[in-house]
């Protein structure tokens, strides 16, 4: 092979590298977090399945407004981020981390405190607790932390802006 044949295959192994980890999240950990990244998608997919056919209606069993289904849905996704993308790109592949653990589960708190206190947060519009502050300005930096990880810096920033 001559020397553009080989930097070209090497930039398509490259690319292919690169699209495989945005595709799987770039972890491919072992043991109880690999089941954990299974089953969570699959439960938040039967929930989005739930939550969109008229099965609630006919039942009259798990009928939840759109905020509490955004909230819901917010919760999934970032425990998803954190536990799926690595903060850096330096950080193990082949586990999850005790503190992404712990971004998963603070990150999937906040976002899931609108749907946990939904009448008490009604009840109180317009006044917030100390409590309610905390867990918004928690929410909104694991956001963008969760942002930066799966998406990218540059959509941190413009999101940061907004």
């Amino acid at each position: 092979m001559s020397k553009t044949e080989n930097q070209t295959t090497s930039m398509d192994a490259e690319l292919q590298e690169m699209l495989a980890q945005s595709d799987t999240g770039a972890r491919d950990p072992q043991g109880i977090a690999k089941k954990v990244l299974l089953i969570v998608p699959f439960i938040w997919a039967l929930f989005q399945l739930w939550y969109a056919s008229p099965l609630p209606f006919v039942l009259n069993f798990g009928i939840i407004n759109d905020t509490e289904a955004r909230s819901i849905h917010l919760a999934f996704a970032i425990f998803l981020a954190f536990t799926a993308y690595p903060a850096m790109k330096s950080s193990p592949r082949d586990h999850v981390p005790l503190t992404d653990w712990i971004f998963a589960f603070a990150g999937a708190f906040s976002a899931g405190y609108l749907f946990l206190f939904y009448n008490e947060l009604a009840g109180r519009s317009g006044a917030p607790t100390t409590f309610d502050t905390a867990v918004a300005v928690t929410g909104m930096l694991m956001l963008l932390e969760a942002t930066r990880r799966s998406l990218c810096p540059p959509l941190m920033i413009v999101a940061l802006v907004f």
